[in-house]
């Protein structure tokens, strides 16, 4: 196991190995683990650029003061957003892409703290399924030409529910338009199927891009980690996954800093630590993470809140899936609703 101090020594090396201007992006970015995070990653770095997506410009303004006092030589990018909507995510990736030639790291926490929203979109999509699932994809793909380009770090993060990933039913996918119209609020079977298809996805991506690190997290229960959702959801959210401890707001953003940027978590073609895109050196006693395909270092990664990756029993039942075809099948449904929705695959 990494310990919490092993990992705050990490951190605190990002500016011994990492260099000036590093470029972030975190969705979600407004509240949470994705507000610490953040917070974190620009307290521990030289001079990063940082663009953080959200719908609460009241928010960002509490949050640009808090960057600049952190370290008043980052840049901080607010970009107002309703990412449920895919359209609207092609708005904020252009939008990026018209400032910036790479993006070292992109931060995903939208729709983590999941509420009672259970309408679907204007896009027909169903609202949590949306901005939990299908916007953090989007992003990524939209995205990943900008990540292949850094010259160092490239990473992928995405915070939900990693180590509860189950079988799914190929025959229908539980993100299929109408799947959860009489079902009502998300139960533990759906977060299971909906982690899985993060995992998946994942698979898919580093298959097309080995030159990028990708890391599903489960961030376990964190106090006050949502400013907007249900009273009811901390309560949930423990119910579902069965949480232990609650964690502290800040020490689940330094724990996500270092899943964010230690070599821990290689890419597939990084396994090789010293090279600059691995990210942190290792410290003593920490090695490299066991990946999704249950190899060390093969570039996708689904661990828990300490930095473990999840058992084995989790790993044989992605092993079934892949055996079935799904990472094909999950990847041909969701670039089949990107072109529903959108009219393209990426922009």
């Amino acid at each position: 196991m990494v310990s919490f101090s092993q990992m705050q020594s990490s951190n605190a090396r990002i500016t011994e190995t990492l260099p000036p201007g590093l470029v972030a992006v975190f969705v979600g970015g407004t509240s949470g683990i994705g507000e610490t995070t953040m917070k974190q990653f620009a307290k521990n770095t030289i001079e990063p650029r940082i663009y953080f997506v959200g719908r609460s410009g009241e928010a960002a303004t509490r949050i640009i003061t808090d960057l600049q006092a952190l370290n008043p030589a980052g840049e901080y990018h607010f970009i107002q957003a309703d990412v449920s909507l895919l359209h609207a995510v092609d708005w904020v990736c252009r939008e990026i892409q018209a400032r910036e030639s790479v993006v070292n790291l992109l931060f995903l926490t939208p729709g983590v703290m999941l509420t009672n929203q259970g309408s679907d979109t204007i896009e027909s999509l169903y609202y949590p399924i949306a901005v939990t699932y299908y916007s953090r994809i989007r992003f990524i793909v939209n995205l990943l030409p900008l990540l292949q380009k850094a010259s160092h770090l490239r990473r992928v993060v995405t915070v939900f529910g990693a180590g509860k990933e189950s079988l799914l039913d190929g025959e229908d996918f539980p993100l299929f338009p109408g799947r959860y119209h009489q079902a009502g609020p998300l139960q533990t079977a759906d977060h299971g199927s909906l982690s899985t298809m993060l995992t998946l996805a994942l698979e898919s991506l580093a298959l097309e891009a080995p030159n990028i690190s990708f890391v599903h997290s489960f961030p376990g229960f964190v106090k006050r980690s949502s400013t907007n959702s249900s009273p009811k959801t901390g309560g949930v959210i423990r119910a579902v996954f069965k949480v232990v401890r609650a964690l502290p707001l800040f020490e689940a953003g330094e724990r996500h800093l270092f899943l964010a940027t230690s070599a821990r978590f290689p890419a597939r073609d990084g396994v090789h630590l010293r090279i600059p895109t691995a990210g942190v050196e290792l410290g003593k006693g920490v090695a490299v993470a066991r990946g999704t395909d249950a190899r060390d270092g093969s570039g996708v990664y689904s661990v828990n809140f300490d930095g473990e990756s999840v058992s084995f029993k989790v790993q044989d039942t992605l092993q079934q899936l892949r055996e079935r075809d799904m990472v094909r099948r999950v990847w041909q449904h969701t670039v089949e609703e990107f072109i529903r929705v959108t009219g393209s695959a990426f922009v």
